[in-house]
């Protein structure tokens, strides 16, 4: 058997393969989840984003639409009192009935129509400005850095913010002077293209999440379900590869004991084999070094045999006739 066969194999460290299989696996699958939990969340935050759009761009259009026609005449109620902060000679008239009619600006409109929203739909809006003319559109904290950055030439500025303890998706836009909104806003310095302002849009978010957390739990049920799985099929595959590894080593080790036994009696029985040089006078051997030793030296030393001294009938005959039984 030669010296590398003969050699010990290192056992292959079954255990430790296994812990770093599963600890691999565990954080391919969390890595999956974090990101499909992350881009559920996003797509959320991005359709409240959209949904602040639309909201915005249809109050500029009602807006544009109101200032083209230089406002319109609402009948006045406890809901639309006549703007105080609306100069016109014309503000205020009556019907020829009697009926009295106010003056509605674009401003006082987009006031009236946010009311309206945040009934309907939760949605907030406010139309607000770093000068503004009326004192309830002055911008919070988070609107004002808005209005700064939208000041700066960012074209919108979007944020999740906490309002009375919810969670908003808040988005501002700028309200660019346009040539009808002069009249009212002149005065104050504006020019065509100016930024004076802007509207900021909150969207909730808790029903747009409520909505995701079913999908949310069924991707998380999944991938547990998948980590689950593959786990246990490493565990079932380890102990099978770890059965066969011992009964790999075992068939090995009684391999190598066969041949060690055979090795042993190979070593114990030694053969006297080929020519050997024998003095044809006195019948000693000539030996691999070209020495002469006796017959009975060389089979010794090169045998398991040993010698015991005795005579033949014919010697015996030949050296002691005394000692044969006479006839």
């Amino acid at each position: 058997m030669d010296q590398q066969s003969s050699q010990e194999a290192p056992k292959p460290r079954i255990g430790a393969y296994l812990w770093v299989i599963a600890l691999s696996w565990s954080v391919m699958v969390g890595a999956s989840l974090w990101w499909n939990l992350n881009s559920i969340e996003q797509s959320a935050l991005n359709g409240a984003r959209i949904q602040a759009r639309i909201a915005f761009e249809k109050d500029v259009i009602y807006r544009r639409w109101n200032a083209q026609h230089g406002g319109v005449y609402a009948s006045v109620s406890p809901k639309t009192k006549p703007n105080p902060y609306l100069k016109t000679p014309e503000r205020d008239i009556a019907t020829p009935g009697g009926t009295p009619l106010t003056l509605v600006n674009p401003a006082y409109m987009t006031r009236q129509v946010h009311e309206l929203g945040a009934l309907a739909s939760g949605v907030l809006g406010h139309i607000t400005s770093l000068k503004p003319l009326r004192p309830q559109n002055r911008p919070d904290a988070w609107e004002r850095k808005a209005l700064q950055q939208l000041e700066q030439g960012v074209p919108e500025v979007s944020g999740v913010e906490a309002i009375k303890g919810k969670d908003y998706l808040r988005l501002m836009r700028p309200l660019v002077t346009e040539q009808a909104c002069l009249p009212c806003h002149a005065a104050q310095g504006y020019k065509v293209g100016d930024i004076r302002g802007g509207i900021s849009v909150s969207v909730p978010l808790q029903p747009i999440l409520a909505s995701i957390h079913k999908g949310q739990k069924e991707l998380i049920i999944t991938h547990a379900a998948l980590w689950l799985a593959v786990l246990l099929g490493l565990i079932l595959g380890a102990g099978n590869l770890s059965r066969r590894i011992n009964e790999r080593d075992q068939a090995l080790e009684e391999r190598r004991s066969a041949m060690q036994a055979a090795l042993n009696a190979k070593e114990k029985v030694k053969r006297l084999e080929g020519l050997l040089p024998i003095c044809a006078s006195c019948k000693k051997i000539r030996d691999e070094n070209g020495q002469w030793h006796a017959m009975e030296h060389y089979i010794h030393t090169h045998s398991e045999a040993d010698f015991t001294h005795g005579i033949c009938p014919e010697c015996l005959r030949k050296i002691y006739p005394e000692l044969l039984p006479k006839k």
